[in-house]
């Protein structure tokens, strides 16, 4: 697995940072690959064969492949600046999935708390009453389990 820095890299080199980073450039068409702890450059002519050509390198120059975790791409700052975005995006992605599932699940706790059936909520929820049943449960669970905690 080959790291991506998406933070400004400011301060960040060989010294710093353990393993190979790996600075890319834009080359014309291409990607310029510059591997400061060989001493070597060389060229790919996709975005998606920097990694793999800068591995290659590495294990050429060293005569080992690195290890994962020990190459980290140092991409220009536009392409930085997108994959911070992306990850950003998928964390609030994930944040709020995770609040819609616990909504949800409040939800039938509440509505089955008042007498209502798997069915019914089901209904109104948009949910089998298989899976309305199996949130009521998870959750009678976790609650049951925070009390033993308390207790």
């Amino acid at each position: 697995m080959v790291d991506t820095v998406t933070l400004p890299t400011d301060g960040v080199d060989a010294e710093t940072t353990a393993g190979y980073m790996v600075h890319v450039t834009a080359d014309g068409p291409g990607w310029m690959i510059e591997v400061p702890a060989v001493g070597r450059v060389t060229y790919a002519a996709h975005l998606r064969d920097v990694e793999p050509t800068a591995v290659d390198l590495i294990a050429i120059m060293t005569g080992s492949s690195p290890r994962d975790g020990e190459v980290t791409i140092v991409w220009p700052e536009d392409i930085r600046d997108g994959i911070a975005a992306i990850k950003e995006a998928r964390l609030q992605a994930r944040r709020a999935q995770r609040d819609a599932q616990n909504t949800v699940s409040d939800v039938v706790a509440q509505l089955k708390s008042a007498g209502q059936s798997y069915r019914d909520i089901g209904a109104v929820l948009g949910l089998s009453h298989q899976r309305v049943a199996r949130l009521y449960a998870d959750r009678k669970t976790a609650v049951d389990d925070a009390a033993d905690a308390v207790a």
